[in-house]
């Protein structure tokens, strides 16, 4: 005989990617000098969180409990 159970957690978690700001710095390519020429520190919203600072959480968990022979 085999049992399987199910659960599902959904949490609302801080964004990795922004640290939970909301924007980060874009990225440029080249050198230091260059990259303070082209790229001033602007802000862009964060492409993860939408620029809220909060992700929704999804966690699915399976366990499958069987006889042992």
């Amino acid at each position: 005989m085999e049992k399987v159970r199910q659960y599902e957690s959904k949490r609302i978690e801080i964004c990795r990617n922004c640290g939970g700001t909301g924007h980060v710095t874009p990225k440029v390519e080249g050198n230091f000098l260059l990259r303070r020429l082209q790229c001033p520190e602007r802000l862009v919203p964060c492409d993860v969180c939408d620029g809220s600072g909060r992700v929704e959480k999804t966690i699915n968990i399976a366990i499958t409990v069987k006889s042992f022979q």
